[in-house]
């Protein structure tokens, strides 16, 4: 799913490359951190509500709550990156360099 993602979010961005928007792969500061290493950059599954920008029971048009556990729904936060994956992006970020031919050709 990550390469799905990303190479959709390259697209994109070489789509805009008139605007100046870079485009800089976070896949080199996830090794080792993914959602089954130790320690893990992306959170899995977070079940909520967490708070009120979380699926509820009663929401209009949502099936990511289930009836046999109660209260419990899926929470935003799945998928999504902790501290440490934050980081991980915030490296990938501040080491974008202008758009060169290394990334046109999907560097």
């Amino acid at each position: 799913m990550a390469e799905y993602f990303e190479s959709k979010q390259r697209e994109l961005a070489l789509s805009m490359s008139a605007s100046n928007v870079r485009y800089r792969s976070p896949q080199a500061a996830f090794e080792g951190k993914r959602i089954c290493d130790s320690p893990e950059g992306i959170k899995g599954v977070v079940a909520g509500p967490k708070g009120d920008g979380d699926f509820h029971h009663g929401d209009k048009n949502t099936q990511l709550c289930w009836w046999f556990t109660g209260d419990t729904c899926l929470s935003r936060e799945s998928y999504h990156p902790n501290q440490t994956g934050t980081s991980g992006y915030a490296q990938a970020f501040m080491t974008a360099s202008p758009l060169s031919a290394a990334t046109r050709q999907g560097w």
